[in-house]
């Protein structure tokens, strides 16, 4: 099938469109990541988890 310049153009625009998907979601994993090691309550968990790992 011979591509024309109009199914160029939205392959092109589906593409982009799912790679800023993709970045979105890249993005919100890390944010959300940040704000889980940054937050207290986090914090708390983590070092909870490690004076329970070293009681045994």
């Amino acid at each position: 099938m011979e591509a024309t310049p109009v199914i160029a153009a939205s392959l092109f625009i589906g593409s982009s469109i799912f790679l800023y998907i993709v970045a979105f979601i890249i993005v919100l994993v890390f944010f959300g990541y940040l704000t889980y090691r940054v937050s207290p309550k986090g914090k708390a968990r983590r070092e909870e988890r490690r004076n329970r790992d070293r009681r045994r």
